[in-house]
């Protein structure tokens, strides 16, 4: 199902970050089932210009690159790239660039899961979640990313830590768990656009 709600909020990004998620705030709405409409705000989406974050960001191709880095980044940290063993990393990187390109202002659909069901059962401990921002905060100053705008998706990905944090440890390099189910990988039809 798509996300019909446009309650212009930042959510994630997630992630997993889409991600990741990576964008999140207080109000989350959800349909049923394996989608998620996730749409929330973060005040300050627009500048005084009347630019939305997306437009700040550089839009759909710097969103991608600084997304491409991350995950680099997240495949080669000890602390973190156990938790990803399974995941479809195509998907994870889809996922994460339409997320923060919907949420941002920018002409994208996220149809992935929420946060809490992509992330269920992974057993994220706070020392990882806090390892993947360390990651998004290195690729974002790789990208020479304003301030304001890392402060604006850091805050909007702090408010998702309660959706993907399962075990409050300050660990990292923990093993998957067996019964973790990751998302199927993406078909050549819902890469299409």
């Amino acid at each position: 199902m798509r996300n019909r709600l446009r309650t212009r909020c930042i959510t994630a990004i997630g992630a997993g970050f889409a991600f990741l998620g990576v964008l999140g705030c207080a109000r989350k709405d959800r349909q049923a089932g394996d989608t998620t409409v996730a749409s929330s705000t973060v005040s300050g989406t627009t500048d005084s210009a009347g630019k939305s974050l997306y437009d700040r960001l550089g839009g759909k191709g710097a969103i991608t690159a600084v997304v491409d880095t991350f995950v680099a980044r997240v495949a080669a940290d000890k602390r973190i790239n156990k938790k990803f063993a399974h995941s479809n990393i195509p998907r994870v990187k889809t996922m994460i660039v339409d997320q923060v390109c919907a949420e941002t202002g920018g002409p994208c659909t996220y149809t992935g899961r929420s946060m809490k069901q992509a992330h269920r059962n992974m057993k994220v401990t706070d020392g990882e979640f806090n390892a993947l921002v360390e990651d998004l905060t290195s690729a974002l100053n790789t990208f020479k990313v304003p301030a304001r705008e890392q402060h604006e998706l850091l805050t909007a990905l702090g408010a998702m830590k309660g959706d993907i944090v399962e075990v409050h440890s300050n660990a990292t390099g923990t093993r998957l768990p067996a019964n973790f189910k990751p998302a199927p990988p993406l078909t050549a039809r819902s890469t299409k656009r």
